[in-house]
């Protein structure tokens, strides 16, 4: 079990900096572009089309499950564990993720 709680650090770690670079970050502008998601004068998304991609990057919660689930899957191949720990893994790390999001946000608006 203490293996899982660090897999799904590492997970949510990895999950929070993924959904992070596809949100809002320049390096996946062009994506964004693609999907017609538009921006205000800052560079913050605002825009979002009524597609399922649109609303998948609206909701940063959903963005992080749709990116934990192929992580989790992944490293529950490559360490051998069941499906009922590969099912906690994606939650959980979308659930880390998700944290660190509001606390990244938290110190923003301070």
């Amino acid at each position: 079990m203490i293996e899982l709680l660090g897999l799904c650090i590492f997970c949510g770690l990895s999950a929070w900096r993924v959904a992070s670079l596809l949100h809002t970050e320049d390096a996946f502008e062009w994506l964004r572009g693609r999907l017609g998601i538009g921006h205000d004068q800052d560079g913050i998304p605002v825009v979002y089309p009524e597609t399922l991609a649109g609303r998948v990057f609206r909701c940063f919660w959903c963005l992080t499950l749709i990116v934990a689930i192929p992580l989790a899957m992944v490293i529950g191949w490559t360490s051998d564990l069941a499906l009922w720990e590969g099912v906690l893994l994606a939650l959980g790390s979308s659930a880390v993720a998700i944290w660190l999001e509001r606390q990244v946000m938290r110190s923003q608006a301070r």
